[in-house]
């Protein structure tokens, strides 16, 4: 049984300390059992970071119905969820990638998110927490569920990038009867696992352990210099060269003058319409 000292400890040896500003991606059940569960491993990243530091959580969100900040809950996990709901708590206003902040840095970081043109670009919750000089901590996850790799799509602009008309937000007036139009949105797979040697080669990340859970601490604003990089030489360095991957496919023929085969995409659809990685639009 893990206890919150536990937890500290661990993250003391990662190198997070008093004053950081954390952006957490996470998997509660990947470290086994806790003594006072979730709540106590957000009480310990809230006491490692100490009243001067931030402690983040993406509270990312489908967008088939309006997203309310209230009460629309976080897709990406028990802990994110958790967090959300917690006393003094601040969430971004997007439809698709808010986030939820607790701290010194809090509402700086989840400000005008809905003012921001894309989700994840300038002006939003991502490229703040870059220019405090934040970490990226994944806790039980890899780098496939690292938000802040599509800021740097965003910045290069690639061309798999997509806008798509969503249910307007409830934080907009007379929402019920209109749309929201996301730009640069970022559907279907990447191969964002490249990244990770990248970054222990340029000592960009810290590993270690939490109990069961491996963790990666990364240096964000570090890890957007190096995206910045590839992508300015290879637009494509994320897609992958699966060709049953419809996604990845269809964002490489993109750059190229070839057609996509939307005949091929449906032979290795799964059993879900909505899917980002098997769907691609004609």
């Amino acid at each position: 049984m893990l206890t919150k000292q536990d937890i500290i400890t661990s993250l003391a040896l990662t190198d997070i300390k008093k004053g950081d500003v954390l952006l957490l991606h996470s998997a509660l059940t990947s470290i086994g059992k806790v003594e006072g569960g979730a709540d106590a491993v957000i009480d310990a990243f809230l006491e490692a970071v100490g009243e001067e530091g931030t402690l983040v959580m993406s509270t990312l969100t489908g967008w088939a119905k309006p997203f309310d900040a209230r009460t629309t809950p976080s897709a990406v996990g028990f802990l994110s969820e958790r967090f959300r709901q917690r006393e003094g708590v601040l969430r971004s206003l997007h439809p698709v990638h808010s986030v939820a902040a607790f701290g010194k840095y809090a509402e700086f970081i989840t400000k005008d998110h809905d003012k921001a043109p894309t989700g994840c670009g300038e002006g939003t919750p991502y490229l703040k927490i870059a220019s405090l000089g934040g970490k990226a901590v994944l806790l039980g996850v890899d780098m496939d569920r690292n938000t802040t790799m599509h800021s740097m799509e965003e910045e290069a602009n690639v061309l798999y990038l997509r806008q798509l008309d969503i249910p307007a937000p409830t934080y907009i007036c007379g929402y019920e009867t209109k749309k929201f139009t996301l730009t640069k949105f970022p559907p279907g797979h990447r191969d964002f696992l490249k990244m990770t040697p990248l970054l222990r080669k340029k000592e960009l990340m810290t590993e270690g352990k939490i109990g069961n859970a491996l963790v990666k601490v990364i240096d964000v604003k570090g890890m957007f210099e190096l995206g910045r990089e590839l992508l300015s030489r290879d637009p494509l360095f994320f897609i992958c060269d699966n060709p049953s991957c419809n996604s990845c496919d269809w964002a490489r023929k993109l750059y190229s003058n070839e057609k996509p085969d939307f005949a091929a995409h449906k032979k290795h659809a799964c059993c879900d319409p909505t899917c980002e990685i098997c769907v691609a639009e004609e």
